[in-house]
């Protein structure tokens, strides 16, 4: 019998997520925005550790590319 497990639901692995560069004079290195309709332009509500989850309920998986650490 195969189990079927939920997908991890990590910031890093959403759909939705763009991390792009802020201004870094006042301290705004890396942004992470997020881009769904709902929350377009805001900061991602998400942590970015690799094995906390997100409780964001906009949150989607990412098709994943086949190698590890790359987005698909």
């Amino acid at each position: 019998m195969t189990e079927s497990h939920e997908p991890l639901r990590l910031a890093a692995r959403c759909l939705y997520l763009q991390v792009t560069m802020g201004d870094y004079r006042h301290g705004r290195g890396l942004l992470n925005l997020c881009r769904h309709i709902v929350r377009d332009g805001r900061e991602c509500v998400g942590p970015f550790l690799e094995d906390t989850e997100t409780a964001c309920g906009l949150w989607e998986e990412r098709p994943r590319s086949g190698t590890y650490g790359l987005r698909g």
